[in-house]
């Protein structure tokens, strides 16, 4: 299943938000064939994860129901970007992600 319009609509908007921020890259970092045992500590680390791994998922899961409180994407966020106000427009982005799952 393909993710509906208006969460395609949210994620471009990510993508360009990462893009302005300079936190998209164009390489994928090692880590990310093997990002089980991994774990994130820092901004850049979250930032690849949110690149490499947690898009690309979000873009293939079919089933949508499947995504609990667990899973939503903004805790997390706000652990690596809330101290920073210029990752308030891609926090807000990330906000409304979550509202759409």
């Amino acid at each position: 299943m393909v993710a509906s319009p208006l969460v395609l609509e949210k994620v471009k908007g990510i993508i360009h938000e990462l893009n302005r921020l300079h936190l998209w890259k164009k390489q994928m970092p090692q880590w990310v064939t093997d990002f089980s045992s991994v774990k994130i500590m820092n901004e850049e680390d979250f930032s690849d994860w949110l690149q490499f791994v947690y898009l690309p998922n979000l873009m293939q899961l079919e089933n949508r129901s499947n995504i609990t409180g667990d899973t939503l994407i903004v805790p997390q966020a706000m652990k690596f970007f809330g101290n920073d106000v210029r990752k308030g427009k891609l926090l807000q982005l990330l906000i409304e992600l979550d509202a759409l799952l």
